[in-house]
């Protein structure tokens, strides 16, 4: 039963990191487009919050994500 939730949690972390680089990507693909593309500049926290989630994403693809 723990063990059940446990993946739930690691399902729920994955599609949010999943999230967090599409929002990225998205924002990166808006920049370009304008009339005068400006370059694009992320906080320090979004940053190590946008390397978190691409560190999981690519764990997730090499070992899975049940435990």
């Amino acid at each position: 039963m723990i063990e059940s939730l446990i993946n739930k949690v690691l399902l729920i972390t994955f599609i949010l990191c999943l999230l967090n680089g599409l929002k990225h990507i998205w924002n990166v693909i808006n920049n370009l487009r304008e009339d005068v593309p400006s370059k694009y500049t992320i906080s320090t926290k979004e940053r190590f919050l946008l390397g978190l989630s691409l560190a999981y994403i690519i764990t997730t693809f090499f070992t899975g994500i049940g435990i």
